[in-house]
């Protein structure tokens, strides 16, 4: 008996396993967008929600966004060329400024996805993650209140003073050490991006992050000066779930009087397609040309 139910167990197991031919009829898109403060991160966002959902009935298309960035994103969404009218109401965002609200809201959006594939299987469901940087300094800052009391900016405050007081330049942040102290941090951190990347493959949903780029300048005032791009947050953790990485970038020149931009995206991470840069950056011009590189 307890073989033929150890059986029957590996059975469900296969069955349900993915397909290569459902793998290839079901591909929900994970991608990180990156870039500077106004790269159009979001707008392509946005617009890659409605491009999707123009094939599917209002209520067939779903987006769901936990906004951890303060720029917000109300003008963008009031804008008909990036949200049609008719979608508005189809998009959900919740901000969010403690690791507890991510966890909370992440599971929440998770079993809405799960109800809306229910009801309509063949519809279009995006998540949306904003601002990995700014999470990532809420996970810091929860941690510091919740073990010591203070806030980060107060508790390194306490910890110069204390360096001080003891005739020393500088002490550790966390006196309960480093490395214990970012193992919890990290742990807050990448739960929910764990969690909504594997709830993209069970429910058939895209999952699109932001995060900003940021510039550092290494060995400072030496000969070997040298300014580098990194990107905020922790891309080490985050970037392998990610199939797509985009770099966005903007240009901005005066002519005659009137400022002109240019938005490039730059594909830095593909397993579709070849990298590639495309200027203007429209859905339908982004997907003509992976198309394209793919070939």
């Amino acid at each position: 008996m307890a073989r033929k139910k150890k059986s029957q167990h590996y059975a469900d197991l296969i069955a349900s396993c993915d397909t290569g031919e459902s793998m290839v009829k079901n591909r929900p898109r994970h991608i990180k967008l990156q870039g500077f403060s106004g790269a159009g991160k979001s707008t392509w966002g946005l617009t890659f929600f409605s491009h999707y959902a123009a094939d599917v009935k209002p209520d067939e298309a779903l987006m769901c966004i936990i906004d951890c960035d303060l720029e917000g994103q109300a003008d963008l969404v009031a804008r008909d060329d990036i949200v049609p009218p008719n979608l508005r109401s189809r998009i959900l965002r919740k901000v969010c400024r403690t690791p507890d609200e991510v966890n909370d809201i992440s599971l929440a959006f998770i079993d809405l996805m799960r109800q809306h594939q229910e009801e309509h299987p063949d519809g279009v469901r995006v998540m949306v993650m904003e601002n990995e940087g700014a999470y990532y300094l809420s996970c810091r800052e929860h941690y510091a209140v919740s073990v010591h009391g203070k806030s980060e900016g107060e508790l390194l405050l306490s910890r110069q003073q204390e360096a001080i007081s003891q005739g020393k330049k500088t002490l550790p942040a966390y006196a309960e050490g480093q490395m214990h102290a970012y193992k919890v941090i990290n742990k807050l951190f990448y739960s929910p991006y764990e969690r909504l990347k594997i709830g993209g493959e069970m429910y058939n949903y895209h999952f699109l992050s932001t995060v900003l780029l940021k510039t550092k300048t290494e060995n400072y005032g030496t000969p070997n000066e040298n300014r580098v791009v990194l990107a905020a947050g922790r891309p080490d953790m985050t970037d392998p779930l990610f199939d797509w990485i985009v770099e966005m970038t903007q240009q901005q020149r005066t002519v005659k009087g009137e400022v002109e931009s240019r938005h490039f995206a730059h594909i830095k991470k593909s397993r579709a397609c070849k990298p590639f840069r495309l200027e203007n950056p429209t859905q339908q011009r982004f997907w003509k040309a992976v198309q394209k590189a793919s070939q």
